[in-house]
């Protein structure tokens, strides 16, 4: 639904293999951002939640300041776009759906539930930032989000889903910034 999450800049102590610390992960991160010009970006977003409204904003900045420089975070947008492919398969495989026919599909399934009036709202400003070429994360993609969460019940088949994106692309993650790190240690 969106192109980042919260599990982009999650803070933890501990990565979940237990082997690389988080806070070299993220000083990894913040080196490389740095490196491509979208440090001060990347610093507004440590610690938010993407789904909370007040961090809307920093997350826009940050996606917007990648993608124009996407020469540099090319290798990085490419793991971003293969965990959401990943994402796309699943969802594929929960509605029993064809390639073609998963959007109208999970259109279908989120409207049937307690969400249907986010979830227009959320269709309608994603429809807006395509066309303006803006960033996905829109309050409406947060109000999406909590609902969800709050009427967990019925859309628990589609939330884990959304739960196994985010631990392949923490770990996907994770191992890119180690490959960078190996790479800057053989220089």
């Amino acid at each position: 639904m969106g192109s980042m999450s919260s599990t982009d800049l999650k803070q933890e102590s501990k990565s979940e293999n237990n082997q690389v610390p988080t806070k070299e992960v993220g000083d990894r991160l913040q080196e490389f951002m740095k490196k491509g010009g979208c440090e001060n970006s990347y610093i507004a977003c440590v610690g938010c939640d993407s789904r909370e409204d007040e961090c809307t904003e920093a997350y826009s900045m940050l996606e917007k300041c990648m993608k124009a420089r996407s020469d540099y975070f090319e290798t990085y947008l490419a793991l971003k776009n293969a965990s959401a492919e990943v994402m796309a398969r699943e969802i594929e495989v929960f509605l029993h759906a064809k390639p073609n026919d998963r959007d109208e599909l999970l259109g279908k399934f989120i409207t049937r539930g307690g969400c249907k009036e986010a979830f227009m709202a959320w269709r309608d400003s994603y429809e807006e930032a395509k066309k303006n070429k803006g960033s996905l994360y829109t309050p409406a993609l947060n109000t999406l989000s909590k609902c969800m969460e709050a009427h967990s019940d019925y859309y628990q088949p589609f939330l884990a889903v959304v739960k196994n994106y985010e631990e392949h692309y923490s770990k996907e993650r994770i191992a890119f910034l180690m490959r960078l790190r190996d790479d800057l240690n053989r220089m």
